[in-house]
């Protein structure tokens, strides 16, 4: 399952219309980085360029050009070399690029600077000359960060300072918020993927197992059932690491009577399920871990049914840790609800798509078409228990829609099943 090139043909159109006329996009895949002496690290293509292409190659530019007249869209791609060929085999042609991308204008990558200096040369173009050059300029806060667009920028202001350099991360991110059918369906995909490979983990979970052993359960279904790889490092934390939010070192043996935390998911076509489930090791939750288990779970039904158009991301929040610490008092670990922050401290969901944490302007107010996670959690470093419940949801115009409402978590459909 795959977007058909009619769909990145319409992300472009309707990037073209946030744009100015007389402007260059300039699009870059992204570059591989070396690993080691002799080996690079797994390439992860710039979303933001597979959301305009459906390309997923390295040092691969896309321009696009906007005037009154056109809005043009050209590919440069890097010719097949032999020797490479025979040592990692063959990148994409002409033709491939532009079946999967909807583009007709595809070049080399050795045309690519001569024609980008044409496009803005006094002498070459007369009177549509290209003045404006969008790139997508994100920026970490991370020491020597950076990226070929952020590079292609200073080289722009060097040798054409008479052009206007425009940030266009925003306009993509906008666009992207907002998933078509078709991506809802890939997302869909992953989610009912993720479903049955924690079926496989509560299958073969009990004691005595290291939390990475139990995890290759899960590794393994989706490698035999289409998605290839994982949409981020799984956490599989048992006992105590479930307290720890971002655990991953995943090596420690799991116990009979522990709960343990999975945070997970796979992708399809590169968008991604997030789903976190919480069961017993042994099957059975002893009381203490039911009656925190149904607070939790309690929390999540109650943002789901509370998620809608229009409401705003710190409303979320606020509806979200406002139960949260009323169950804390409940469970008897707080007095009062400012000391929530104890036993819950991130926030309670973030968008998903091409990414885990896909990119989203949080100034705007959650939409219909919107696909989001549910994530409560409550974590009780002193009892050993760490449990959160996720879930994934499309918002809608009259609510949402929990797009993983088949993955069981309700206390006697887990032991029921684990009991099989």
């Amino acid at each position: 399952m795959s977007l058909l090139k009619e769909n990145y043909c319409l992300n472009r159109s309707n990037y073209f219309k946030k744009i100015e006329d007389y402007s260059l996009t300039i699009m870059f895949s992204g570059r591989n980085i070396q690993k080691t002496g002799d080996q690079d690290f797994d390439f992860e293509v710039d979303k933001n360029f597979y959301y305009l292409t459906g390309i997923n190659q390295n040092d691969v530019i896309l321009v696009m050009l906007k005037n009154e007249q056109i809005e043009k869209s050209v590919l440069f791609i890097e010719k097949n070399d032999p020797v490479y060929m025979k040592w990692y085999g063959k990148k994409l042609t002409k033709d491939e690029a532009k079946e999967i991308s909807g583009i007709d204008n595809i070049y080399y990558l050795e045309q690519f600077s001569q024609f980008v200096f044409s496009s803005i040369n006094s002498t070459r173009q007369g009177n549509n000359l290209y003045d404006k050059i969008y790139l997508n300029l994100e920026r970490r806060n991370s020491k020597g960060y950076t990226t070929p667009a952020l590079e292609y920028a200073k080289e722009i202001k060097d040798k054409y300072p008479e052009i206007q350099i425009f940030n266009n991360y925003n306009t993509i991110v906008n666009l992207r918020m907002y998933k078509s059918n078709e991506e809802v369906d890939l997302i869909k995909a992953s989610i009912e993927t993720t479903r049955f490979g924690i079926e496989e983990l509560m299958k073969n979970s009990k004691s005595g197992i290291y939390e990475y052993q139990l995890e290759s359960y899960y590794d393994m279904y989706i490698k035999m059932n289409g998605q290839k790889d994982v949409s981020f490092k799984t956490i599989a934390a048992g006992g105590v690491n479930a307290t720890v939010l971002h655990y991953s070192t995943n090596n420690t043996i799991l116990h009979d009577d522990e709960l343990v935390l999975f945070d997970l998911g796979c992708r399809t076509d590169y968008y991604i399920s997030d789903i976190t489930r919480t069961f017993p090791v042994n099957g059975r939750f002893n009381k203490r871990q039911k009656e925190v288990y149904e607070k939790v779970l309690n929390v999540n039904k109650k943002c789901i049914e509370f998620l809608k158009d229009g409401i705003t991301w710190k409303e979320y929040n606020d509806y979200a840790r406002d139960l949260i610490a009323k169950a804390c008092i409940d469970l008897g670990l707080i007095k009062d609800e400012s000391e929530v922050g104890k036993y819950y401290w991130h926030s309670i969901g973030h968008s998903i798509g091409l990414d885990t944490h896909d990119p989203s302007l949080n100034y705007l107010p959650i939409k219909e078409g919107m696909t989001l996670t549910v994530e409560p959690g409550i974590y009780i470093e002193e009892e050993k228990i760490g449990i959160r419940i996720e879930d994934d949801v499309l918002i809608t115009k009259d609510g949402c829609i929990n797009l993983s409402k088949d993955i069981i978590k309700e206390v006697k459909d887990i032991e029921e099943f684990m009991k099989k």
